[in-house]
């Protein structure tokens, strides 16, 4: 798929027609037999044409122009420049008598059109060779399905597909009231305007999702005005990958240009968008708790023996696979995220700040492949890979990489295996698949003589990911942070609190040098049991989430209050420190009184189940957990994805088969709390 349609040089074209017709009248009322005028034609046209304009397009008919209609077609469609194309068309639709009995459109004198539309999609298909854009149909005609079911077209495979249908009926059935047309105008308003929305990971919002919302929004019309209409599209199999077809951008795509804002934006263009450079660049600077960003400044602690093994395996020591697993909030992705600074080529000096203090370093690896895997599905993932590989497109296997594709990249190119980095396992669309399809035939390769590749996988502790561990485990390449020792865990969390006090905060000023190393020292005793004082010590067992992420979280809460100079009383400040994850969540709402929808939307996300809660059944749910007085009938896109974005550390995410995001609570103890007190302590008191 081309995935440069649309931008720079790529041009995006509509053509949008409403053609009326002439229609004969007897005492004001429409003549028998007469066709319906279509008075209104040319204004659904316009309102399309003006959608498609906020997606890109450029009209180049005016609506309404009649003449000609067919040639129009064609010459859009043989335009070397145009490499994406919409054709909307709301007229009468005729099915011929005789012959194959193609669909024709029916011109303005209520004659049809010499071409069928079969022609143009034929147009289209039928030359491989020549320049054709991928061109969408939206036919609100009667009989359009015939244009969507085309025999030959549906034998084609779907890879090689360039037309796509979406039709307002089916091939021996009626259209009314333009509702296709209105539908269409709606639906894509909605995505334009968030109301309806896929996952940011989604470069192009996917044609079969378009094509159900706006089969959704005729079904209710015609429940509304009568006349029964269905919606017909192309066919195609059920496990077609047809998710990257570029007819419209998604609103809410993050470019990794957008996403840098913070670093040199000339770095995002030589990365690969998979990669995620941000991510791992903000968890390798270890301040997100206190929204630092990546500022030049690394606040790393700890992890010595972890850092030491993994930096020598990037090195080239060790075994070919290596698991690193944990807790949620353990600091796997920190880890991950400040060694692939190190090593990688492009963000080795963008990024010093952030890995020089560690007591080993990588050294610069040009052979290294980095993937984040969070929403990403098992073809993205081994895209990306076989890109950074230094392959081409034109390399890509008809099929698609696999796993071994990518080692006869690594075995063909002469020098040492390629590294290859997997994050956030766990967060992938369908983990199964890609452990199973890829993760799982590269380790049994790595650990071969003479692989080629060298793999390393960061995810948290899941049972779906046995199979994996177990087999990290048997060839010594597993690594988990729950094993850390609770003394190491401990004077690397004082000097993670003190380095983060010491920068921009009161903490920082003389006078309160003493306090700043008593607060660090009581958070540090009370998340690790480490020196606490004997009425915490039934608490010293180890948190079933991250100690540096607890203290950091807590720290966001402590720097809200006055500035502590006493060290006693910072020391009992520190110890303070909530241990319960739920404790800590009601610790972080109280700070957050200025955020009115964001406890809503975590006690509705309570209630999710399965895979998650999308955003449209969210918005609806999520007033029901608001107090009576500032309760609506649904909150506002805008200020639901504003909460999403405040609660992002509490959620996990993933993806539904039609790209829609899915949340839901990382942790079921911060479920159970928010069912049991969806309102809060202070509010159900009142």
């Amino acid at each position: 798929m081309d995935e440069g349609a649309g931008r720079g040089g790529a041009k995006r074209v509509a053509l949008s027609v409403g053609l009326s017709v002439a229609a004969q009248y007897e005492d004001g009322v429409l003549a028998l037999g007469e066709l319906d005028p279509l008075d209104d034609a040319p204004v659904h046209a316009a309102s399309v044409s003006e959608a498609l304009g906020r997606f890109g397009y450029t009209e180049t008919w005016h609506p309404g122009e009649a003449a000609d209609l067919g040639e129009k077609v064609r010459s859009a469609v043989r335009c070397g420049d145009t490499r994406v194309l919409v054709v909307h068309i709301v007229a009468h639709g005729r099915l011929a008598e005789t012959g194959e009995r193609d669909l024709h459109v029916v011109a303005s004198d209520g004659t049809d059109l010499d071409d069928p539309v079969s022609t143009w999609i034929s147009l289209i298909e039928s030359h491989p060779t020549k320049p054709r854009p991928f061109t969408l149909f939206i036919l609100d005609l009667c009989h359009s399905g015939a244009a969507a079911t085309l025999s030959w077209h549906q034998q084609m495979r779907v890879g090689d597909r360039r037309a796509w249908v979406i039709a307002a009926s089916g091939r021996e059935d009626k259209a009314f009231g333009y509702r296709l047309s209105r539908a269409t105008a709606m639906v894509l308003g909605q995505y334009l305007e968030g109301t309806l929305a896929v996952d940011p990971s989604y470069q192009y919002i996917p044609l079969p999702t378009i094509a159900q919302e706006i089969a959704r929004e005729v079904a209710q019309l015609s429940k509304a005005e009568g006349y029964a209409q269905e919606v017909a599209g192309s066919s195609v199999p059920l496990t077609a990958p047809v998710h990257d077809l570029p007819f419209f951008p998604n609103p809410r795509h993050r470019s990794q240009e957008s996403m840098l804002s913070e670093v040199d934006v000339g770095i995002a263009s030589m990365l690969d968008e998979v990669f995620d450079p941000r991510h791992f660049m903000l968890r390798g600077a270890s301040a997100e708790p206190l929204q630092r960003g990546v500022s030049g400044q690394g606040y790393f602690r700890g992890r010595d023996a972890e850092v030491r093994t993994l930096a020598t395996w990037f090195n080239g020591q060790g075994p070919g696979f290596r698991l690193l697993t944990g807790k949620p909030g353990v600091g796997k992705s920190a880890l991950l995220g400040v060694l692939v600074c190190a090593a990688h080529p492009i963000l080795r000096g963008a990024t010093q700040g952030l890995w020089f203090s560690l007591s080993v370093k990588p050294g610069r690896n040009e052979r290294l492949a980095v993937v984040h895997a969070r929403r990403r599905d098992l073809a993205q993932i081994t895209d990306s890979i076989a890109r950074q590989m230094g392959a081409a497109e034109k390399d890509r296997p008809v099929d698609g990489w696999d796993a071994q594709g990518l080692l006869k990249l690594g075995q063909a190119n002469p020098g040492p295996p390629y590294t290859l980095v997997i994050d956030a396992l766990d967060e992938a669309e369908r983990p199964e698949d890609v452990t199973q399809a890829l993760l799982l035939p590269l380790a049994r390769a790595a650990l071969a003589d003479n692989p080629g590749v060298r793999l390393l996988v960061g995810t948290r502790s899941d049972r779906r990911f046995a199979t994996l561990a177990q087999f990290a485990n048997a060839s010594g390449g597993l690594l988990d942070l729950n094993h850390a020792q609770p003394r190491e865990i401990y004077d690397s969390l004082q000097q993670y609190v003190v380095d983060l006090l010491a920068v921009d905060t009161l903490y920082a000023e003389s006078e309160a040098a003493g306090a700043a190393a008593a607060l660090a020292e009581g958070i540090a005793a009370r998340l690790t049991g480490i020196n606490a004082p004997s009425q915490h010590a039934d608490e010293a067992e180890p948190l079933e989430w991250g100690e540096f992420l607890a203290a950091g979280l807590y720290l966001r809460h402590v720097l809200t209050l006055p500035t502590q100079h006493d060290p006693a009383l910072a020391r009992e400040l520190g110890l303070d420190a909530p241990v319960e994850l739920p404790e800590l969540l009601e610790l972080d709402l109280v700070d957050r009184a200025d955020q009115p929808h964001l406890r809503p939307v975590l006690a509705a996300l309570a209630h999710a189940e399965g895979r998650g809660m999308p955003e449209r059944a969210l918005a609806h749910i999520a007033p029901a957990f608001m107090l009576p007085e500032s309760s609506d009938s649904s909150l506002p896109i805008g200020q639901l994805q504003a909460a999403l974005a405040q609660a992002r550390f509490y959620l996990r995410r993933d993806i539904d088969i039609d790209g829609t995001t899915l949340y839901r609570l990382f942790h079921e103890g911060l479920a159970e709390r928010l069912r049991a007190e969806p309102y809060g302590r202070q509010e159900q008191t009142r």
